[in-house]
């Protein structure tokens, strides 16, 4: 699992480790962990970076201290997708279903259910939580009501 921003490069293993790097130099600049098992998916913002494994657990951490923030726990089967913005964390599980998360708090906002097979990608903006999945659909979601807007069907496989 890999992210990126102007500065930086977070990476997440199957060692359970995440490490961000130096963009420019290459140099570990810092090596995260707390995971038991294998993480499959990593955001990052200005000031936190977001961890999600096989252990059903999310884990938020400060960027610059390394030092775990917040621990998100929920979902039934392993977390295989990540991303947030300012307010809100949402991850993807092969538990099928789509939770978002109070960046600040940790609590759960909204559960999003729909899915018929594990949830392989996530993404998000203002309105609206788009998800893929092994079900080979793609789904739109009302970011605040968690009400299902659209299924988008043409892949015959994964998405």
């Amino acid at each position: 699992a890999v992210a990126m921003d102007d500065a930086m490069v977070v990476s997440g293993s199957k060692d359970s480790t995440i490490r961000l790097w130096d963009r420019v130099t290459g140099q570990q600049i810092n090596v995260l962990e707390g995971h038991s098992s294998a993480v499959t998916a990593v955001a990052m913002d200005d000031t936190m970076v977001v961890s999600a494994s096989w252990e059903n657990k999310i884990r938020v951490w400060d960027r610059k201290t390394g030092e775990q923030i917040n621990f998100l726990e929920g979902h039934s089967s392993a977390v295989s997708a990540v991303t947030m913005d300012d307010a809100t964390i949402v991850s993807g599980s092969r538990d099928n279903t789509i939770r978002l998360w109070d960046r600040k708090t940790g609590q759960q906002i909204n559960l999003l259910e729909g899915h018929s097979d594990r949830v392989t990608a996530v993404a998000m903006d203002d309105a609206m939580v788009v998800s893929g999945s092994k079900d080979s659909t793609i789904r739109l979601w009302d970011r605040v009501t968690g009400q299902q807007i659209n299924v988008l069907e043409g892949h015959s496989s994964a998405v």
